[in-house]
């Protein structure tokens, strides 16, 4: 610890190094619109077609995506792994362009065996930046990078901020929900641009939700490992879940507590709570992006890893434009990884997260587990974007998972794994 905290101070000490420099780039702070894509599919094409099919797919579709923001007099800032970053002077645009693309990306399907297609999510966020002639820095980016990793794919999610900047613009715009976002203390609410009501995630409509909620209804489905429904249970209002105690119970399971969990609606939004005060885990699938934040609990096949990473260091890193690299060798050790939880034998398995991607595999990755018969091929990612580590699935056979801490919002179709109960949320 005390290592890590000499590393910080070295790194505080390169920020405030040239004060000059640090009063120039608070000259270049002004308002700005942040979008992140990132396309999903993307692994499974790579598996059937190859690593250069898989490269010139993710580039033409990038370069659509690009010439999308262009057209709308946007900025490609940047492309971090399959996905990429742009801005935009002005709200409304950023928007239309977003539609834009996810109609482009139904076009560009439409040429391809249904095997074949790819989506994309895309997170916008309007606040102030620094912003320089080739990148931009600051909270709006590591904010639009955490709103873009709770859209789904063929989603569009914006923040309360731009909500509040093109609410009267001829948008359809639906409240998706409060959400806590990672660094910040308080919840925000997101809402979601409806461009196709066929993939609309299924919110609270913002101009009049009472009219929606009234007609409101979810139901929880107990499935097994192929997703077959073995029960089904409503859920009007809230729904406690444990072995021997609550309105569902699991008498077999031994790896449920007593009483586990409430899964409940707040405000026509779904949330999971953990009721079993410490004595077993609740975990929740991944779907899109997850930011990961220090200490979280990772399962992935029979592995259960822990994510670390030294408080600081990335904003710090953030703020002077350093690399991982630079940060690892300030510090002598990798700003953040992955550590085996439940190692058989022997010393953990620890994953240092030191590249912009990191695989999580079977087999195929920078870190392979043979072992893992549970494990994909190739079952996972970490990316590195702004000052955020983003765990994705990659499209596994038995997902990936992390663990429930207090309480979290609990996507339509979600995924909730309790004790050996796979449960998942539905509308009815």
């Amino acid at each position: 610890m005390a290592e890590q905290e000499s590393g910080i101070a070295k790194l505080l000490d390169l920020a405030r190094e040239d004060p000059t420099c640090l009063e120039k780039l608070e000259k270049l702070r002004r308002t700005i619109t942040v979008m992140f894509t990132d396309i999903q599919g993307s692994t499974a094409y790579f598996e059937k077609h190859g690593d250069a099919a898989g490269l010139v797919m993710v580039h033409h579709c990038n370069d659509i995506l690009r010439g999308i923001v262009q057209e709308h007099g946007g900025r490609v800032i940047k492309t971090i792994g399959d996905g990429m970053m742009a801005t935009f002077e002005e709200c409304a645009p950023s928007v239309e362009a977003a539609v834009k693309m996810q109609h482009g990306l139904v076009d560009l399907n439409a040429r391809r065996p249904e095997s074949d297609r790819v989506a994309i999510r895309i997170g916008i966020h309007y606040d102030t930046g620094i912003v320089r002639s080739h990148d931009v820095f600051g909270d709006v980016v590591n904010v639009a990078s955490r709103i873009e990793s709770v859209a789904s794919p063929r989603q569009i999610v914006i923040s309360d901020t731009l909500y509040q900047e093109v609410r009267n613009r001829d948008f359809e715009i639906q409240k998706l929900g409060r959400f806590v976002l990672k660094g910040k203390k308080s919840e925000r609410t997101l809402y979601e641009v409806i461009w196709n009501q066929e993939t609309s995630g299924g919110a609270i409509v913002a101009r009049s939700p009472e009219k929606l909620q009234a007609g409101r209804s979810f139901g929880l489905q107990v499935v097994d490992g192929k997703g077959a429904i073995q029960s089904e249970h409503p859920l009007l209002d809230s729904l406690t879940i444990g072995r021997s105690q609550g309105d569902v119970t699991f008498p077999a399971d031994l790896h449920m507590a007593p009483l586990n969990a409430r899964i409940f609606i707040d405000d026509g939004q779904l949330f999971v709570q953990d009721l079993s005060q410490g004595a077993e885990s609740i975990f929740i699938r991944v779907a899109g992006g997850y930011t990961l934040q220090n200490e979280d609990v990772v399962l992935m096949g029979n592995q259960v890893l822990k994510f670390r990473e030294i408080s600081g260091a990335m904003s710090v890193a953030a703020e002077r434009g350093a690399t991982l690299n630079e940060v690892a060798n300030v510090l002598q050790e990798a700003v953040a990884d992955l550590v085996q939880v439940n190692p058989k034998g022997g010393a953990p398995v620890r994953c240092p997260l030191s590249l912009p991607e990191v695989y999580l595999g079977r087999t195929k990755g920078t870190y392979t587990f043979p072992a893992d018969k549970l494990m994909s091929r190739s079952h996972a990612r970490v990316l590195q974007r702004a000052e955020d580590f983003i765990l994705e699935d990659l499209d596994s056979r038995n997902g990936t998972f992390v663990k429930v801490r207090g309480t979290v919002p609990l996507a339509v179709n979600g995924m909730v794994l309790l004790g050996n109960q796979l449960l998942r949320a539905v509308r009815q």
